[in-house]
């Protein structure tokens, strides 16, 4: 029943993309953008890939 409920509320495709929690201004409570964020890696593989659901095994085992 689970697996049905989030195969019907699935959101659209998006691009694979990663971007560094840094800011440009100096006053902040994060980092300051460095040259090393320009080249900040993207991620490899989809969230429906990279995130497996299993169902739990049974107490009694």
């Amino acid at each position: 029943m689970l697996q049905h409920d989030l195969l019907e509320r699935l959101l659209p495709h998006r691009r694979l993309r990663s971007q560094p929690r840094v800011v440009k201004r100096k006053m902040s409570n994060y980092r300051l953008k460095r040259a090393e964020h320009h080249t900040w890696p993207q991620p490899t593989r989809t969230g429906t890939r990279a995130v497996r659901i299993q169902r739990p095994q049974p107490a009694n085992a």
